[in-house]
């Protein structure tokens, strides 16, 4: 590839195709942000209003992706800045650039797997389960079934499956009827609509572009719990890092209520015998009575009794996933979809439980995770 232009002709080149005017801050980040990626250095840069921040990194990223071959990952905390970069930003300067690159730059946005349809669901009509019915009133009931019978009708037409291009929007409620967790989803080699999965088209699409823009907790999802989800990258842009640590916070925090377990345990009503969804109907009882008696407040180190109720909910979990059993070749799809998530909610009891147990055996708080 030739050698391309440098980053101040870059930045000079997308400020006046854009209509904007030259600013010696802009200039000075974007150079630095230009150095660090040379470098491999990290930088934190604090810019104030009219900076013009998002060329200043978008810009050396382009251009480090258009000579390598190698993604940029931008991450933001919140989805109104997403949608500018990917809908306003990243098109124009793409404009801009595509003479002075050689190539247009391309772009794409990636989100968490919930964000995005479940054709599986669709097809086998797990939609229309609502294992937690009972938590809601006639008519919000109704309305939900309303909802997923447009979110169904929808699904036909859409090219993306991504929540956000619905509108107007849906219930939260509604909305889990038709996706699936990371943790529930199938895998694209064993779903029967794989290779249309709405989530793996665009993990595939991110997979050949120059930018991936996501969010900040995917990219705590990606370092953190081991699950390949964006493309490999060397270089990743933080905007609105301020979010970061709550957003990561978030993330690795999971919640083990009376009311988590008990839905657990009716999701795998049809799956175990009912000895064992008892034993673990009768461990969440065992916690709820337990934390009623507790004061509101953070615990520095595991109360009387708490280690022994926790020991009831990790065993209790466990032996429904071991009765629940692996899967076995030729399962139906309905089935296996059903199995996969009711084996996701258990997995995640158990996990937290044991999280809970491990965290507390540190003695110093300090060096807990």
């Amino acid at each position: 590839m030739p050698d391309l232009p440098e980053v101040p002709e870059l930045l000079r080149t997308a400020v006046h195709a854009l209509g904007g005017k030259e600013r010696r801050n802009q200039l000075t980040m974007a150079s630095a942000v230009a150095h660090s990626i040379d470098t491999g250095e990290h930088l934190a840069v604090q810019a104030g209003t009219g900076t013009g921040k998002s060329l200043a990194y978008l810009v050396p990223s382009i251009r480090y992706a258009v000579k390598t071959g190698r993604t940029v990952v931008v991450s933001t905390a919140t989805i109104a800045l997403q949608r500018q970069l990917v809908e306003r930003d990243l098109p124009r300067l793409a404009d801009a650039l595509t003479g002075s690159l050689g190539r247009r730059p391309r772009f794409a946005i990636l989100k968490g797997r919930g964000n995005y349809l479940c054709l599986n669901k669709i097809h086998t009509g797990l939609a229309e389960e609502t294992p937690d019915a009972e938590l809601f009133d006639a008519f919000a009931l109704s309305r939900i079934g309303r909802e997923v019978r447009r979110v169904t009708e929808w699904s036909s037409t859409t090219e993306t499956g991504d929540r956000d291009d619905l509108s107007p929007g849906v219930s939260d409620q509604a909305w889990r009827q038709l996706s699936v967790t990371a943790r529930e989803c199938l895998g694209k080699s064993r779903c029967p609509v794989g290779e249309d999965c709405f989530a793996e088209i665009a993990r595939a699409e991110a997979a050949q572009v120059d930018v991936v823009v996501t969010n900040h907790a995917l990219l705590a999802i990606d370092a953190i719990t081991g699950i390949s989800i964006l493309p490999e990258h060397d270089v990743v842009v933080v905007d609105e890092a301020h979010e970061l640590v709550d957003r990561i916070t978030n993330v690795a925090t999971a919640e083990l209520s009376p009311g988590t377990v008990s839905a657990a345990a009716r999701r795998c009503v049809k799956l175990v015998e009912d000895e064992e969804i008892d034993r673990l109907d009768g461990a969440a009882e065992n916690w709820e009575s337990f934390l009623e008696e507790l004061p509101a407040g953070r615990w520095d180190e595991l109360p009387e009794g708490a280690a022994a109720a926790l020991a009831s909910i990790r065993d209790a979990a466990w032996a429904v996933h071991t009765a629940i059993g692996p899967a076995k070749p030729g399962t139906d799809p309905e089935v296996a979809a059903a199995r996969s998530q009711a084996l996701a909610e258990i997995d995640e009891v158990h996990d937290c439980a044991v999280r809970v147990l491990t965290t507390f055996e540190q003695r110093d708080p300090s060096q807990r995770p």
